[in-house]
């Protein structure tokens, strides 16, 4: 979705952006393909628990540097995003 919607309104072709949306999933069932037969008995627990704990990283700096002031700019007075954040913290915890 994150590729198809912005390609549709973009070009407002429905086949267009499926198909783009496609070779993007497809390419990286591949990618991970090709790293897992390269790195299979190269990585060790610790580098793995390294590279989850960056890559855990780099989410939550971007929820917390885009998406949420994105959530409160359109959202003024926070009521709805305040109720999915509750809700998610409810559910996960």
């Amino acid at each position: 979705l994150c590729v198809a919607i912005p390609i549709y309104y973009a070009t407002n072709n429905r086949c267009y952006a499926f198909g783009v949306a496609l070779l993007s999933g497809v390419s990286e069932l591949i990618g991970a393909g090709l790293g897992w037969i390269v790195l299979y008995n190269k990585m060790s627990d610790t580098l793995y628990a390294t590279i989850f704990g960056m890559v855990g990283g780099m989410m939550v700096s971007i929820v917390l540097n885009e998406i949420l002031p994105t959530a409160y700019r359109y959202d003024p007075n926070g009521l709805i995003t305040k109720i999915c954040l509750n809700i998610f913290s409810k559910t996960h915890t």
